[in-house]
């Protein structure tokens, strides 16, 4: 696993979901969405240091669908976040990740 190359795709991912929802209203129903990613194999440190660096959050390694990261890309709260998480799965899949949207309405 290239940790490097990590890093700098989640980058790239997490800016381009920053200049898409640029002047996106944030109401609706607040959520939890977030990306669920799986890197099977993967050192489960250096996986969240990458994902820190990026400037992204995940505390840990968990059990959803299989083990992955659930990873939050944008601090807003409703339209934004749902918004956000649909641009990230869809970049990070055309970089070549196994990704999905975790969806939960607060």
């Amino acid at each position: 696993m290239d940790y490097t190359k990590l890093t700098e795709d989640l980058k790239a991912s997490h800016k381009a979901v920053q200049e898409a929802v640029v002047g996106t209203k944030d109401g609706g129903t607040a959520n939890l969405d977030k990306v669920f990613m799986t890197l099977p194999r993967a050192r489960e440190a250096k996986v969240l240091e990458a994902i820190r660096d990026a400037g992204l959050y995940c505390r840990a390694k968990r059990r959803w669908i299989g083990e992955g990261y659930m990873i939050t890309v944008n601090g807003a709260q409703a339209n934004v976040r749902e918004r956000s998480v649909t641009l990230f799965v869809a970049e990070m899949e055309r970089r070549g990740y196994q990704v999905l949207a975790y969806r939960q309405m607060d």
